[in-house]
């Protein structure tokens, strides 16, 4: 079995996610695309103060600063760290997988790319473009994993709004790409429990980690012949959601909820 994986460059939680999913398949994985959340530094920047406000940006950006800063070291230094590795780039290369910087998703190159490697599975965890019909269309199978109970919380913020409306749950789902975000059929789902105390960062690296038991289990099926019955999604049941407005960050706040 042939597998692309299309993902991005985030210091945090997706080194701790992939690091099993590499250990166990890196044999089948002809390669790795590294596609970019769409707009510039500014745009972004722009974007988290006004999801999390100035003090929650500071605290949530100097983790991701130094992130990125452990995540330029050299590899053998990486590897060293407590966590290892900070860099999906350098994780990757450390198991000799290819890796190609994309940073338009709907480049004919990058469908080009896919293509000449004839992939049986075109997997995406956490890539930050919406992936369009020629790339889609590059490879048998196209599934994503989201970071939570689809059809639950289609969308961005996937640690934010468990913690905000209460749940005592999430989750991480696999299913299969359309060209909307998170609509397509169901293929599996793995759920984790939400402590009283867990803050937003606390949430995410439990998704990291239930992510990564999903798709090794998901993959080792796969590459056994053992398909998943795919059922229903039923998105029109529930709103997709974006990042929170500032109102809905106070609100969060108000609670008791933490983002670190």
């Amino acid at each position: 079995m042939r597998v692309v994986l299309a993902t991005s460059e985030e210091p945090l939680y997706l080194p701790e996610y992939l690091r099993p999913v590499f250990e166990a398949h890196a044999d089948a994985i002809e390669g790795v695309a590294l596609v970019p959340f769409e707009g510039g530094a500014v745009e972004q920047l722009r974007e988290q103060v006004r999801a999390w406000g100035p003090r929650g940006t500071v605290r949530l950006g100097g983790r991701f600063v130094g992130g990125r800063l452990a995540g330029a070291l050299p590899g053998p230094v990486q590897r060293r760290l407590p966590g290892g590795y900070r860099s999906v780039e350098r994780l990757a290369r450390s198991y000799d997988l290819p890796v190609r910087q994309v940073p338009d998703a709907g480049a004919p190159a990058f469908a080009d790319w896919i293509r000449e490697r004839d992939p049986d599975l075109l997997l995406s965890v956490v890539a930050g473009q919406l992936l369009p019909e020629p790339v889609l269309d590059a490879a048998n199978l196209a599934v994503n994993c989201h970071g939570s109970l689809l059809p639950k919380y289609r969308g961005r913020a996937t640690a934010f709004w468990p913690l905000y409306h209460g749940d005592d749950e999430t989750g991480v789902t696999a299913h299969l790409m359309t060209e909307a975000w998170d609509a397509g059929p169901i293929l599996r789902q793995r759920s984790v429990p939400i402590a009283a105390d867990d803050s937003m960062h606390d949430v995410n690296r439990k998704l990291a980690e239930t992510g990564a038991f999903l798709v090794v289990d998901l993959l080792a099926d796969l590459r056994a012949g053992q398909s998943p019955d795919p059922r229903p999604n039923p998105t029109e049941a529930y709103e997709y959601r974006s990042l929170p407005t500032p109102a809905e960050r106070r609100e969060f706040r108000r609670r008791g909820n933490r983002f670190v």
